[in-house]
């Protein structure tokens, strides 16, 4: 019994220590310091599911062959990496303290189930959490006015559809 309770009172201590939080909600985060979101080169696009890895090899190609007839293209960097699987919106803010860019983009379980793959680009300086979503093909031209701040969230979010997804300027 006295094995027991040590053993217990021991997971307690450990417990407390490594920094357990999370509710019901939440994906159960162990020390998230450890997880903080990765500090990328280019602007950051983080894989959050893991049902199918042929969605998401064909979202990437997808983003990678968009642009336009100019020249533009995205400058990203794609990381897929199982700790982050589940996280939510409000745990990538929670956990990008670190991350050195303004905005991120999340492929989640909504982007591999829709028929139109909206990727998930989310605030992180201005108004933290705030988002929208938007078709692969157009990821560069949201990419490339965020980072030099020619256009801001609000014009996007102001260009989206009924869906919330954001598909090019008319």
């Amino acid at each position: 019994m006295k094995v027991l309770a040590r053993t217990f009172y021991f997971a307690l201590i450990i417990s407390f220590l490594v920094g357990c939080v999370g509710n019901k909600n939440e994906k159960l985060i162990v020390n998230p310091k450890a997880l903080q979101i990765p500090n990328t080169e280019d602007i950051l696009v983080l894989r959050t599911d893991f049902s199918s890895e042929d969605i998401w090899k064909e979202i990437c190609h997808e983003v990678l062959i968009s642009g336009n007839s100019l020249g533009f293209k995205p400058y990203v960097e794609f990381v897929s990496d199982q700790r982050f699987e589940g996280f939510t919106k409000d745990v990538i803010t929670k956990n990008s303290i670190d991350y050195n860019h303004l905005f991120l983009f999340v492929i989640d379980s909504t982007t591999m189930n829709h028929y139109s793959k909206p990727i998930l680009c989310i605030d992180l300086y201005e108004r933290p959490n705030l988002s929208f979503r938007t078709i692969p093909s157009e990821m560069w031209s949201v990419q490339n006015n965020l980072s030099i701040s020619n256009l801001d969230l609000d014009e996007f979010m102001n260009a989206c559809d009924e869906e919330g997804i954001f598909r090019g300027f008319e």
